[in-house]
């Protein structure tokens, strides 16, 4: 049996009153990798601080004072969860049932098989691996918050994802229309919530509609409502999306989709705060923000006719604009992580290790469709993981460009940005496991070797971020 990457450094506790047979077996283990802690008495081994977190116990049965059956029920007593494999030298089936049902991982005879041993205490620390990262995800939140890795459940920390979030606050202090421009994917809608939910409208309704995915003959009637008879079909009275959102927020998505006459409508609504319903003659008042996004220049649409001056002019009050993700790269290995524990929250499987090279190709990828391209890679990465490493990233052709961003090797702002967000990275998730090592590397994706790499370049110590008893 190799050494197993996975099982590196784990800790496995070994009980056994006979010297011979503890040596053995230490010697055995420590040559795969584990670190081994031997123990001549159950007591010795209870009375070690570090039990409750042993990756796995290995304990023969018949010993003086406390035998291996009363140390593994002290042990489930006091809810410690380490598997426990049981040894005997006594061939006593009876006893290896009994211990099996009394909570026993495995039971193993002398004189053992050495890959027997090995391949049942492998078992039990990949169990112990795959509960701790369970136990993990469930402590975890979507929400980060700003001392951690982004506001407003948006992730980043990079330069212009920070003025992004002052840009939020002030539009969230005002009462205006805003126009949210950004490419596709960039999280124009996730800006416009952050908006709404700052301000004082945040216990109002947030209610989004995209013009650019409805026919032009049913944006009037979706935004304004209709009565029973206006039109074919309408056969009951229905509110618009704006008498909806009233007292709180509309979002209106792929603004320069709208009609000249739904904008005409639309402005008489900003201006006055009135909604005639289609088929209605008398108006009724609203009171709505409204926020608009877009992913083209309004501007060059006015020119061309396409947009009213006067309502562009009317809803352009404020403007803010979402940087795409090759405006932000510090940020991508941020949400890497923080796409990968989501979709293995999803998916109910282990967060995968995502090799260097694979990382490398993601960085400089140009990520055409932005953050809503990444979070898709990466579920996708996590779905088709095997044996705990990322499956293959998926990059699509780039039309009329080059696919590769290229970065700086070792100097320059960038570089210095990359490494401020891998640091910050780190240590939320040193904080988050409490200093322990194998969980945060687990909860990176990465190697507990790449992980102690990095403490060390950025003198990170685990002692500093254990909790306090």
């Amino acid at each position: 049996m190799g050494e197993d990457p996975q099982n590196a450094r784990a800790v496995v506790a070994v009980v056994d009153d006979d010297e011979a047979a503890r040596v053995s077996i230490e010697q055995m283990l420590s040559l795969r990798g584990l670190d081994v802690q031997t123990f001549s008495s159950a007591e010795a081994a209870l009375a070690w601080p570090g039990l409750p977190d042993a990756d796995c116990v290995v304990t023969d049965i018949k010993m003086p004072g406390l035998d291996g059956e009363q140390l593994l029920a002290e042990m489930l007593r006091r809810s410690w969860l380490a598997p426990v494999v049981m040894i005997t030298g006594h061939g006593d089936i009876s006893m290896a049932v009994r211990c099996l049902k009394g909570g026993a991982y495995d039971f193993v005879e002398k004189p053992f098989d050495e890959e027997v041993l090995l391949a049942g205490i492998s078992r039990a620390v990949e169990r112990t691996r795959l509960r701790r990262e369970a136990e993990a995800l469930r402590r975890r939140v979507e929400a980060l918050s700003p001392e951690e890795g982004g506001r407003f459940h948006m992730v980043g920390v990079s330069r212009v994802m920070r003025d992004l979030y002052q840009e939020i606050e002030t539009m969230a202090a005002s009462d205006a229309p805003v126009v949210i421009s950004g490419e596709t994917g960039a999280g124009k809608e996730l800006v416009a919530r952050a908006i709404h939910g700052q301000s004082g409208r945040a216990d109002g309704p947030f209610v989004p509609v995209n013009a650019g995915a409805l026919p032009e003959t049913m944006i009037e009637s979706e935004l304004f409502g209709h009565v029973k008879g206006a039109f074919t079909g309408a056969d009951r009275d229905r509110d618009g999306k704006l008498v909806t959102a009233s007292g709180g927020t509309l979002l209106l998505d792929e603004v320069e989709a709208l009609s000249e006459r739904a904008q005409v409508q639309l402005l008489r609504v900003l201006e006055d705060g009135l909604v005639t319903a289609v088929g209605r003659d008398e108006p009724r008042r609203v009171d709505v923000r409204l926020l608009v996004t877009t992913k083209q220049d309004l501007k060059e649409a006015v020119a061309r006719g396409a947009m009213r001056e006067d309502f562009y002019h009317r809803i352009a009050v404020l403007w803010v604009c979402v940087p795409s993700l090759r405006e932000r790269v510090a940020d991508i290995p941020l949400l890497i992580s923080h796409f990968a524990r989501r979709a293995s929250e999803r998916s109910a499987v282990p967060v995968p290790e995502i090799p260097e090279p694979t990382l490398a190709g993601m960085m400089r990828y140009l990520w055409p469709g932005n953050v809503r391209e990444l979070e898709h890679a990466v579920e996708r990465m996590v779905i088709t993981s095997h044996n705990g490493v990322a499956g293959p990233v998926e990059f699509a052709d780039v039309p009329g460009g080059e696919r590769l961003m290229t970065l700086p090797a070792t100097s320059g702002r960038l570089s210095v940005e990359l490494e401020r967000t891998e640091q910050t990275v780190i240590e939320q998730a040193l904080r988050e496991q409490g200093g322990e090592v194998t969980a945060a590397a687990a909860s990176l994706g990465i190697s507990r070797r790449a992980l102690y790499e990095r403490m060390k370049k950025y003198g990170l110590r685990k002692e500093d971020y254990r909790c306090e008893t």
